[in-house]
């Protein structure tokens, strides 16, 4: 059960979460083959995937935990699906491939989106075994707001954005 004090954060998560994956289909739409074909880099499709994903999971978790009942059982099927599709794209990123770039930041993101699904599973868990236990939907908001983090952040290096580099340093 969720907390009366969590329904505005639910609801506010579900109108975002829904606002930036429309605005992240429009803009893979505006370029797919560059995004998301066979032809695109493998950073790019795991970027891509990570991001619908990750922005995915907080919009279905964030709306089943409207639903007044014990949501536990579809974060679970949430958490263990994001994770099943996050953990392969990360394997393949591990292979060598051409224009491999920045390789160890994009692993780090995907092993961060890895353990916030995995301590999905494991807070999806404890609900199911007590489900008015609040804790574990406090748990819930706080890897919420890491897989937004984390999903805004692969959004925007699919657009192309960059970190800034000091002046005096070469660029990649």
């Amino acid at each position: 059960m969720v907390p009366d004090a969590l329904t505005n954060f639910f609801s506010a998560s579900v109108g975002a979460s829904a606002a930036l994956l429309g605005l992240l289909f429009v803009s893979i739409s505006i370029s797919p083959e560059a995004k998301i074909t066979a032809t695109a880099s493998i950073e790019k499709r795991a970027g891509a995937y990570s991001a619908l994903v990750s922005l995915t999971n907080a919009f279905i978790i964030s709306l089943v935990a409207l639903i007044p009942d014990n949501f536990g059982i579809f974060v679970l099927i949430f958490s263990v699906g994001a994770f099943s599709i996050t953990f392969p794209s990360g394997i393949e990123l591990l292979r060598p491939h051409k224009g491999a770039r920045n390789l160890p930041r994009r692993l780090i993101l995907t092993l961060l989106n890895v353990f916030a699904y995995l301590a999905e599973g494991y807070n999806a868990v404890r609900l199911i075994m007590n489900p008015h236990d609040s804790a574990q939907v406090y748990g819930l908001t706080s890897l919420l707001l890491v897989v937004f983090i984390l999903s805004i952040v692969r959004a925007w290096e699919l657009l192309g954005g960059a970190l800034r580099r000091p002046p005096h340093l070469p660029p990649n």
